[in-house]
């Protein structure tokens, strides 16, 4: 089903076709929906003004750049000390965030978080993407305080998802 799914939308627009990412978006629908629901609403979210998430996929990834600039600018103002530390460390968002961006957490967090992100972003659009990156942050500052680039890395790709209660 989910094959079907991505090669229906490969189809229905060719210019971005299937890209990596896609497939956890898509498999999260399905668990959802039927498999003609699932594509009309991975076309709806893809093209809709209120989503545009095909710019993330587009061949110059204009999404990705302009949702790590706005993330970075917010983080920036609401995180300043975590914010800095990490600046001091040489993380930047780009390093960790982008997947979580691209995927709308579908790649990387427990399944009932993911769930409730999307009931909200389908209903408001990106701010709740960008709130809940700084609710993930703020959740995630003490511990990255006190951690070096490698293991603020590592924590945030193998610790910190498992600690997340949706």
């Amino acid at each position: 089903r989910l094959r079907r799914v991505l090669y229906a939308y490969s189809l229905y627009d060719n210019e971005v076709g299937y890209c990596q990412g896609m497939n956890f978006i898509a498999a999260m629908f399905l668990t959802f929906l039927s498999e003609e629901e699932s594509f009309w609403l991975l076309v709806a979210v893809m093209n809709g003004e209120s989503y545009s998430m095909r710019n993330l996929f587009a061949e110059d990834m204009s999404g990705v750049h302009e949702s790590i600039y706005v993330t970075e600018k917010i983080f920036q103002k609401f995180l300043p000390k975590l914010h800095k530390h990490m600046e001091k460390e040489h993380v930047h968002l780009s390093m960790f965030a982008t997947q979580w961006l691209m995927t709308l957490f579908t790649s990387t967090f427990p399944f009932d978080l993911v769930a409730r992100v999307w009931d909200s972003y389908i209903v408001e659009g990106w701010k709740v993407v960008y709130r809940v990156v700084l609710s993930l942050l703020e959740h995630a500052q003490n511990d990255l305080i006190e951690l070096n680039l490698e293991e603020i890395l590592t924590y945030l790709r193998d610790e910190f998802p498992s600690k997340i209660d949706g």
